[in-house]
């Protein structure tokens, strides 16, 4: 009900606004000074006027006092009605009522400046009013003609930033904003395609302006020559952010030898490259950080966009556009409530002998963090055992404490807001840090306990453990974390396998031309995909060693300097190539794209096999870091048959939602808090190499966002499987070995006869009951293929089904090979 008030409440605000600014603005465009007014009385007693006699009368105060500024009021109007439509907050107490006013002051008091003597209307009105003529004078006796220029366009300049909530840069590119604008969706039209190109053909000749060719290459680039050549032929052929088709300081070069590349690219061999291409902004959204690079900042990354987008090859990766706009405005804490908080938790705390006081506030989307400074005299054991008075004393869901922060000499209190602010996925893609160069595989973990956004490489970590119950953000922060892939990876630089036995979170990207192989529902047929990583990271290793590469992108960038024109080289990798393939051992002699595993309800998967699921997530973790496979490992329950130690060294990258208890929040962040998280996306993140686990509200996306970025996949091609993968899921062999000792761990049995079957059937028929361990024991056989002979012989009847952890009773005798 209150939100109806208050949107009923936004558009009577916004309607009053721009009926203002309409009647005000018709007011002064029919001004006549021959109408009666204060100033002067009229031949007719009838008022020309648009708005009658109280428009002639308020026009003729407008213009005698402010002159020609008179039209600014006008546009704040405007603007102020446009604020209260789109949901801002332009209450009596807004500061831009005042900076409309000074903007009126020093605007005209520049016009009576320069113009002190020029009238308009006949004579009538001063070009900066009486209040302009007044003020310039009254400077002007103090600090002469110069000194009152600076100091007025400077407070003009500051006013404009002030009102506008815009820096300078951002002012000063609004006019090319508008052209991009308009020029981006002229080319959604075939007519508007000719008419650019017409327009950009007329104005080559000058090369002082730079257009996006409209007529996009979808050709494969090369990397020679300079980066500032790539970056100029990028520039005119290829699609890159709007906010950069026209910073050309560093890529001043000639339209002709801009044809002569686009000509190139027709014909060159593709490569790779491993920076990966930025988003394009929607011009005119609040998404204020997109804007604000450095000078020399914004130059590098636009010759690294220009560059990057020659390798999408026939993919074009998605724009932010189709995420939607968050609200611009949002709701805030209030102020006094966060004081009142703060003088209860001093009172509450004293109240147990624990003296201090709260150096500092930070408010967040879901919590806010308290800073207390403890006395000398306190034990910080003392404050962490008060965390339920405290959430009593509060009114507050949650109380965490934090003794001490990490180097610093103060305890965190974080209690839960009074109201969750969303965090939406688009606030976070569009941060300069999602796309900057060193981050490829990037996580968006939301935003800190102080409202900052975090984005964090999962590169880096390199593989993430994710603990969630239901209704606790899980599977949102998944969902998110492979829709921000999906904005900067194209198939050519990144694939995906998806293991989802629930078969809901996770299915709504079966179409997605990322996947590796289709989406994995069988707990049992996940071991096969560990299978296919493990075979995969083999083969990159091998192919690492033999370019002489440390890691998988030294790897891509050796491989992609291999030139056509090496014959002699060539003809030794393709035989090399193919004898190998003869081996099963091939080496890769392409680039390679970065792998991301990604499993839901890890638990269900070690609950079905767990040996052969740990063993394989163990030795991935342990070997695939630098071979660009990389594991996504999410669960409800991290218990310790889930989480085993080995596992739990190998990860140290782990996330943990709200769990069940104690217990589960120490397995995965090896301390207790995770279970007096708030619900909806409240999360606790422990990087690598970092002792104390750091708090972050994680970003949401609806499912209309999600389904139109799997949309907009979908339509450029469907997935591409592996050959190999395919055919070890279907059964038909694929021959993986685990422990490459003949012993078949992790092997692939899917086999339709084993060479000892026979043998080990002949004793099983000696016996009264065998097990998977007997035979492993017996014959020296790996566990897998031990069990996989158990499941044979209990499918033909040789043994009975499982009883527990006793053998299985057999159930012929004497059985003798032929």
């Amino acid at each position: 009900m209150n939100h109806v008030i208050n949107k009923f409440r936004r558009d009577i605000v916004g309607t009053a606004w721009l009926a203002l600014a309409v009647f005000v603005g018709l007011a002064l465009v029919s001004f006549n000074p021959r109408d009666p007014s204060f100033n002067s009385i009229g031949k007719s007693l009838e008022a020309t006027n648009y708005c009658g006699y109280f428009g002639s009368f308020l026009s003729d105060i407008l213009y005698q006092v402010m002159g020609l500024t008179a039209w600014v009021l006008v546009l704040a109007s405007i603007r102020l009605a446009w604020m209260s439509f789109r949901g801002r907050e332009v209450g009596i107490r807004n500061l831009r009522y005042l900076w409309a006013l000074l903007l009126v002051v020093t605007s005209s008091s520049l016009m009576g400046l320069y113009w002190p003597e020029t009238y308009f209307f006949s004579g009538q009105v001063p070009v900066g009013g009486l209040l302009g003529i007044t003020v310039s004078h009254a400077l002007v006796s103090i600090f002469n003609f110069y000194g009152v220029a600076i100091i007025l366009w400077a407070l003009t300049i500051v006013l404009t930033i002030f009102y506008t909530e815009k820096t300078l840069k951002d002012l000063l590119l609004v006019p090319r904003e508008v052209i991009l604008d308009i020029s981006d969706r002229m080319e959604e039209q075939e007519w508007g395609v000719k008419i650019m190109n017409i327009f950009r053909a007329i104005v080559t000749p000058f090369r002082k302006m730079r257009l996006p060719q409209l007529g996009w290459s979808t050709s494969a680039g090369t990397t020679s020559g300079t980066e500032e050549n790539d970056a100029g032929k990028a520039l005119g052929f290829f699609k890159i952010s709007k906010k950069d088709a026209f910073d050309t300081e560093e890529e001043e070069e000639d339209w002709e030898e801009e044809e002569e590349y686009a000509d190139e690219d027709e014909v060159e061999s593709d490569e790779f490259d491993e920076e990966f291409p930025p988003i394009e902004a929607k011009v005119g959204t609040q998404l204020k950080l997109v804007n604000q690079f450095s000078g020399k900042k914004k130059k590098r990354r636009v010759k690294l966009k220009a560059k990057i987008s020659r390798h999408i090859e026939n993919w074009e990766l998605p724009k932010l556009s189709l995420l939607e706009d968050p609200p611009l405005e949002r709701r805030r804490l209030d102020e006094k409530e966060i004081r009142v908080k703060s003088r209860l938790l001093v009172d509450k705390l004293e109240q147990f002998n624990v003296g201090g006081k709260i150096v500092g506030i930070k408010p967040g989307p879901a919590v806010t963090m308290f800073e207390f400074k403890p006395n000398i005299d306190v034990k910080i054991s003392k404050i962490t055992d008060l965390a339920d008075d405290l959430s009593l004393a509060l009114s507050s869901e949650s109380v965490r404490i934090i003794a001490p922060i990490p180097g610093r000499d103060v305890v965190g209190i974080e209690t839960s807001n009074s109201f969750q602010e969303t965090v939406y996925l688009k606030d976070i893609v569009a941060e300069d840090k999602f796309w900057e160069e060193d981050i490829k595989l990037p996580v968006p973990l939301g935003r800190q306990a102080n409202g900052d956004p975090k984005i964090v490489d999962l590169r880096k970590m390199p593989h993430l453990m994710v603990a969630g119950t239901t209704g606790s953000g899980k599977s949102v922060f998944i969902v998110s974390f492979i829709t921000s892939l999906l904005f900067k990876h194209s198939p050519k630089t990144l694939r995906m396998i998806l293991v989802d036995p629930k078969q809901v979170d996770l299915a709504i990207f079966n179409d997605v031309p990322h996947l590796m192989m289709p989406p994995i529902r069988e707990p049992k047929k996940a071991v096969v995909a560990l299978r296919w990583a493990i075979r995969e990271m083999e083969k990159r290793y091998a192919s690492m060693a033999k370019f002489g590469a440390r890691n998988i992108e030294s790897f891509n960038e050796k491989v992609a300097k291999l030139k056509a024109d090496d014959v002699a080289e060539h003809e030794q990798v393709n035989a090399e190539f193919e004898e190998n393939m003869q081996k099963n051992q091939t080496y890769y002699w392409t680039p390679q794209p970065y792998v991301v595993l990604v499993v839901e309800e890890f638990g269900d998967l070690m609950a079905v096999d767990k040996q052969n699921v740990e063993q394989g997530v163990v030795r991935l973790a342990q070997m695939a870091r630098a071979s660009g496979i990389h594991l996504v490992l999410a669960m409800q329950s991290p218990r310790k048959d889930v989480v085993t130690g080995l596992i739990k060294t190998n990860i140290p990258g782990r996330a943990s939602f709200k769990v069940a208890s104690k217990l589960d929040s120490r397995v995965i962040l090896d301390e207790s808090g995770a279970e007096r998280l708030l619900a909806r996306g409240d999360m606790l993140f422990l990087a690598p190499g970092v002792s104390k686990p750091e708090r972050h509200h994680g970003a949401y996306l609806t499912e209309e966002e999600i389904n139109g970025v799997i949309e907009f996949w979908s339509e450029q091609g469907e997935p591409e499987y592996d050959e190999l993968a395919m055919k070890a899921l279907e059964g038909s062999g694929g021959g993986f070995d685990l422990n490459g000792d003949g012993s078949g761990g992790l092997s692939d049995s899917s086999e339709e006869y084993d060479e000892r079957y026979d043998e080990i059937l002949s004793w099983a028929s000696t016996q009264k009951g065998i097990s998977a361990s007997l035979i492993q024991r017996k014959f020296r056989l790996g566990y897998p293929r031990a069990a996989r002979l158990i499941e044979v012989f209990e499918a033909e009847g040789v043994v009975g089904p499982a009883n527990g952890s006793k053998p299985r009773k057999v159930l012929i005798n004497n059985y003798e090979a032929e």
